[in-house]
């Protein structure tokens, strides 16, 4: 068995996007030596690894089951070569695709990732942002290296660390009549007017969880920054983390609402696929979030 490197990228290039098209062009290869290339790795491994629907090919069994050797391999022969070239960490290159949930993405990782790529200069960090659920189903296609996200996720396929502590809080605008109220009960909480982001928002699950039921919001909007907006125009109350609205707070353009009756605190978490390959650049930006 003669398997080469450019088979096993040709593989992981077509099971990330699903159309052998689409990875010839990725990869600056003409749509036939991109098919040739997949036709013999089968042939090598004596069987397929897609299944074929018109255009699209689906990872079978076979295929899920090499996907992740083949990333290890590409990556391990990447590093070694960078390895020979330059053995000093300061000189790392690559490419680094992380993914986070809309908090940590828009308000955490940014400064993170500029003190990290100021560290290493040749490294290329891909931000995606998105809700946790989309965030974990491309953690576990091999899509993106590191995930960071707002939900506890427990899977046999993903090692989970605790990364940072957070705190939610109740926001309104200072003339909403309950930023007048001396002590809050649950009863004006529960059936406040309340805006929400979208169904499958941590931030919301988190809410529904500590007041022991869903909400039937007044507005959803999908975006935090829409939320802030749409408090400070008195449309209701909302539930935002700190660290999305902390600066709103100290500027008095919002008001939290005290709720000690409420457990609104939480935790973020960094995922990483049990098979995926660690590599040193993977290990510097988990030591830089320590």
């Amino acid at each position: 068995m003669r398997i080469t490197l450019k088979q096993l990228e040709v593989f992981v290039a077509i099971a990330k996007s699903g159309n052998v098209s689409h990875a010839a062009k990725k990869m600056y290869l003409s749509q036939s030596a991109c098919s040739m290339a997949l036709a013999t790795l089968e042939e090598q491994l004596e069987g397929s690894i897609f299944d074929r629907h018109g255009k699209q090919l689906f990872l079978n069994e076979r295929g899920r089951a090499l996907l992740p050797k083949a990333t290890t391999i590409i990556s391990q022969i990447k590093e070694l070569k960078e390895m020979m070239t330059e053995n000093k960490k300061d000189n790392l290159s690559g490419q680094l695709i992380i993914g986070a949930s809309k908090t940590i993405g828009n308000y955490l990782l940014p400064p993170l990732i500029s003190e990290f790529t100021q560290l290493h200069q040749n490294i290329h960090v891909k931000l995606e942002i998105s809700n946790s659920e989309t965030i974990l189903s491309k953690l576990l296609a091999f899509n993106i290296d590191i995930a960071l996200i707002e939900a506890n996720f427990y899977s046999d396929k993903v090692t989970t660390y605790p990364w940072r502590k957070d705190e939610l809080v109740i926001i309104a605008s200072p003339k909403d009549p309950l930023s007048k109220k001396r002590k809050l009960t649950f009863s004006d909480i529960a059936n406040a007017r309340w805006l929400l982001g979208e169904t499958a928002s941590q931030t919301r699950e988190k809410l529904e969880e500590a007041i022991g039921g869903k909400i039937q919001p007044f507005l959803e909007l999908n975006d935090t920054e829409a939320i802030s907006q749409a408090i400070q125009a008195g449309l209701g109350i909302s539930c935002l983390s700190r660290v999305v609205v902390g600066e709103t707070l100290k500027n008095n353009k919002l008001t939290e609402l005290k709720t000690p009756f409420l457990n609104l605190s939480r935790e973020f978490h960094i995922l990483i696929h049990k098979e995926k390959y660690q590599s040193v650049i993977i290990s510097e930006f988990l030591k830089k979030c320590a």
